[in-house]
């Protein structure tokens, strides 16, 4: 039997049924602020609370990398009210490997997911089905975790009375046969998965156990990428939860990596300009009294290797190893004569 689709006057309808899974979905156009949307209806059958679990997660966010709820609406299913989600539609592909992909690319990726994850972990929501076609990468190379029709609260609402997910991408912790409580660190192990999705890494077959078993060697990841991110990306993969990172953690790693030797500072002293970059990684400044200081750029910091004399950073007293922040005043003591400089880094971002 056809089901008629009444939507509000404001909603024109221009496709039919994009997708299956737990909702129809159509694309439309919102005739009053001239953009196409995505209006969202559960499928019979399915509970009215997962759409609404979708909305209260969707409401708490506000994300670069999370698709956006811009309404609630009630639709007319053949004489049945219905509620729907309208969300904002996302031209472009679901995340997937790309072997032409460089590997700066591929984190580039990685680190907007991580974003994503890292702001939908601090707004108090698990989304609980990370996984490649849940993620779609827009015409503008700008990637969008979607679909919070699992999500759920972090905390109390944490629970569910069944295995639900999908296979492969599914935290050991998920797969008790009683009631499962379970927290943000099953996002966690599905990025972990979704790594290798992007790296064209094969998955162990611990992985696809039902429950999965904790991963005795992944070689094939130490070969693709610096230890540093092959071991923070296992930890993900992580048998215990607690032994895998946080979303944020994640993030800054990658960045790091990303961002290495890209960062320049600049002062003055005494009239004469000062640079340090990935092609003049140290300099030694002195002041009268017999003050000496050493700065050096690691590729991700600048800091203090040698000191000697008085001197402060943004009134901290110096000592070795100290970072500077990314504008400060550094003073140098001389008796009672006091010089101060500007200390100025450029720190670039990560572009998405």
């Amino acid at each position: 039997m056809m089901i008629n689709y009444n939507l509000p006057s404001r909603y024109s309808l221009k496709d039919s049924n994009l997708s299956g899974g737990m909702g129809d979905i159509f694309s439309c156009s919102d005739l009053h602020l001239q953009r196409d949307v995505i209006v969202k209806i559960l499928k019979d059958g399915e509970e009215e609370r997962r759409l609404l679990d979708e909305q209260k997660a969707l409401l708490k966010l506000r994300s670069k990398h999370v698709v956006q709820l811009y309404d609630l609406i009630d639709v007319d299913l053949s004489g049945r009210n219905k509620k729907a989600l309208v969300l904002e539609f996302i031209n472009g592909q679901d995340l997937q490997y790309n072997p032409q992909d460089k590997l700066d690319d591929t984190l580039k990726k990685l680190w907007q997911v991580s974003c994503g994850l890292s702001e939908i972990h601090s707004a108090g929501i698990i989304h609980r089905d990370i996984k490649p076609n849940n993620i779609r990468i827009n015409d503008n190379n700008i990637i969008k975790i979607l679909d919070f029709g699992l999500a759920r609260s972090n905390g109390r609402d944490a629970f569910t009375h069944s295995v639900i997910g999908t296979l492969g991408y599914m935290a050991p912790e998920l797969w008790k046969r009683k009631d499962i409580s379970f927290d943000h660190k099953i996002d966690v192990y599905a990025f972990g998965v979704l790594v290798l999705d992007l790296l064209g890494v094969d998955k162990p077959d611990e992985i696809f156990s039902q429950p999965p078993k904790e991963i005795i060697s992944l070689k094939k990841l130490h070969e693709v990428l610096p230890n540093s991110l092959a071991d923070i990306f296992l930890g993900c993969l992580s048998y215990n939860k607690m032994s895998r990172p946080e979303m944020s953690d994640v993030t800054a790693k990658i960045a790091n990596h990303l961002l290495k030797d890209r960062h320049r500072a600049l002062f003055v002293l005494n009239n004469k300009k000062y640079e340090l970059n990935s092609a003049k990684r140290d300099v030694t400044i002195t002041w009268g009294g017999g003050g000496k200081m050493r700065i050096e750029y690691d590729g991700f910091d600048f800091k203090v290797s040698n000191f000697s004399g008085t001197a402060t950073i943004n009134n901290q007293a110096v000592t070795i190893g100290i970072k500077f922040p990314s504008c400060s005043v550094i003073t140098l003591q001389n008796g009672t004569s006091r010089t101060f400089v500007t200390f100025d880094i450029s720190r670039p971002e990560v572009i998405s």
